[in-house]
């Protein structure tokens, strides 16, 4: 078969480096956005006050890229960062997850294990002067019980100082765990709350140039009406517009259109059905 793939038509016929709409994008290449750059800044803010900060938003608003960004900003030498995304296990397992990713080999028994964690970050930030740092993602799938564990797990000094920044990431189901009477005392010891928004209908157009050109193409590509009825499809949300899209992409390739119109889109979103 000489037939060319379709990532290769695609990059020869819109002029792409890369496929503009793929989820691999460097920490460093977020969408610049006033507000996702005010929240970036309060996490470092967090990292540095260590305390307990919360990050909420509807699935695909973009929590997980702008937590790669707050990772690749902390500098190695300062800060020691453990992060944990698989949060359906048992409460062993999730301390056998922490213990792991500060390097620490776990006891057997639950009491013997949060003690070596808690004893290992106090020689990071007592002795060795670096900040660690613990990013629970996917957190509103944690059970209750472990949240309140978590409180006791950054109590030191009988509540005294505060040594670890924690931030507990998910969607806003996460908001409502921590309204329960069992979560109380951790909720009131959250320092920093950030809830991340959809893109507003007037972001979109820059959102998809921002892709666009990160792809190597700087000539608009959508048509104005096509813009809009993907900005309504997708409700703002980044990864609903990424998959429509692609979905319109491929559709303007198969009819040879150079622009991407509302019948890509509207075929996209029979495709796709957000």
């Amino acid at each position: 078969m000489n037939e060319k793939r379709i990532e290769t038509q695609l990059r020869s016929f819109f002029g792409f480096k890369t496929l503009p709409f793929a989820k691999d994008l460097e920490p460093d290449r977020i969408f610049a956005l006033e507000r996702l750059d005010q929240a970036l800044q309060r996490l470092r803010y967090l990292a540095d006050r260590r305390g307990i900060g919360l990050l909420c938003g509807h699935p695909g608003t973009g929590k997980s890229t702008l937590l790669r960004a707050f990772i690749e900003s902390l500098g190695k030498t300062a800060y020691t960062c453990a992060y944990l995304s698989h949060t359906t296990c048992a409460i062993l397992d999730l301390y056998r997850q922490i213990a792991f990713a500060f390097q620490v080999q776990p006891a057997l028994r639950k009491a013997d294990l949060m003690r070596q964690i808690q004893d290992r970050l106090l020689k990071l930030a007592c002795v060795q002067k670096i900040s660690p740092v613990l990013i629970i993602d996917e957190a509103h799938l944690l059970p209750a019980s472990f949240l309140d564990e978590l409180r006791l797990l950054t109590s030191f000094d009988g509540d005294a100082r505060d040594v670890l920044a924690l931030v507990l990431a998910g969607h806003h189901q996460l908001e409502s765990n921590l309204r329960l009477a069992v979560n109380e005392a951790l909720a009131q010891r959250i320092i920093l709350r950030l809830r991340l928004q959809p893109l507003l209908s007037a972001e979109v157009p820059p959102y998809l140039a921002f892709r666009l050109e990160l792809a190597g193409r700087t000539a608009p590509l959508f048509l104005p009406d096509a813009t809009e009825a993907l900005a309504r499809a997708s409700r703002g949300i980044p990864r609903v517009i990424d998959r429509l899209a692609e979905h319109a992409l491929l559709a303007a390739l198969h009819a040879r259109k150079k622009d991407l119109d509302l019948d890509c889109v509207n075929q996209a979103i029979e495709e796709v059905d957000p």
